[in-house]
């Protein structure tokens, strides 16, 4: 598996655990926020999910958004080298939640482009979830034997 892939597989693996993050954040911790699939689906839609097929389609787009981020980042590791791997994966996913956050603003969309405290809490720790799962993922990926 070349690097791409790996990358791919472990945004996407990041994508999942973030996503259950918040599914722990709304349905255990009660917390009223936006959801990591309302905001694929705004971007697709320009409107929340309004049936179980819009969101999984979103949240299928948000999985392919964050395999794309993680084939960046599969990229990037060995020009910075891959020492300190899992707060570079941190740093690079609250970072790249930060720039997230500028897109609805830039573009006015309705919803996002105005979040509460709790809901900006609560992606930055799927963000760094998100990070620390992908550079895990990658590393792990990275060190899996190829097979002939």
């Amino acid at each position: 598996m070349d690097r791409f892939f790996r990358g791919l597989i472990a945004g996407m693996v990041g994508g999942i655990v973030m996503n259950i993050w918040t599914l722990i954040a709304i349905f255990i911790l009660n917390l009223e926020i936006i959801r990591f699939i309302d905001w694929s689906a705004m971007v697709l839609y320009g409107d929340l999910p309004r049936s179980f097929a819009e969101g999984v389609v979103a949240l299928f787009m948000h999985l392919l958004w964050t395999g794309l981020l993680g084939i960046v980042f599969a990229y990037l590791i060995p020009q910075i080298t891959s020492r300190g791997y899992l707060l570079k994966g941190v740093v690079y996913g609250v970072l790249v939640g930060f720039i997230t956050y500028a897109i609805p603003t830039l573009f006015q969309l309705p919803i996002l482009k105005e979040n509460s405290l709790t809901t900006v809490l609560s992606n930055i720790t799927g963000g760094t979830i998100w990070g620390l799962t992908l550079a895990q993922t990658l590393r792990w990926l990275d060190r899996k034997p190829v097979k002939p």
